[in-house]
């Protein structure tokens, strides 16, 4: 029995030292999400991800506190029209950005659970092909340039 609890001890104190800085090296800016009207049931959200580490990073997926289901998705011409297209993942080299933008590369949550208004935070999570989540605090906005300043999360 001793040795049980002992073993649920160690993983107990192992377990914050594992988890301490998910996001070491991989540095997340501007991060937002856009404020939509009551009945629509989708947003999306954007951010810079800077990848400082030695290695390439795989984003494999993506899950937020307030929607079903986030999923990387990218806008493209097709025959003369703009659409929107669903990414299994993107690839950042080390030393390299990747701007999640309104028209470009974005993330799209889908099935809102509850209408999030301009001022919130809500918590966004990058999936690694490594099974490593990485996450951050999000604001809540109407447009790109309606935050009182930039955040910067690590």
């Amino acid at each position: 029995m001793k040795r049980i609890w002992l073993t649920v001890l160690v993983a107990g104190l192992c377990m914050p030292a594992l988890g301490a800085e998910p996001a070491a090296g991989v540095v997340f800016e501007d991060v937002w999400i856009r404020a939509m009207p009551p009945f629509q049931p989708n947003s999306a959200g954007y951010m810079t991800i800077s990848n400082s580490r030695e290695t390439a990073i795989g984003i494999v997926g993506a899950s937020s506190n307030v929607s079903k289901k986030t999923e990387i998705h990218t806008t493209r011409q097709v025959d003369g029209l703009m659409r929107m297209e669903q990414l299994d993942g993107v690839a950042l080299a080390p030393g390299e950005r990747l701007e999640l933008a309104p028209g470009g590369t974005h993330l799209m949550l889908l099935g809102l659970e509850y209408r999030p208004v301009a001022g919130d935070d809500i918590e966004l999570c990058l999936h690694l092909v490594t099974e490593e989540t990485l996450c951050t605090s999000a604001e809540v906005r109407k447009s790109a340039g309606s935050s009182a300043g930039g955040h910067e999360h690590h």
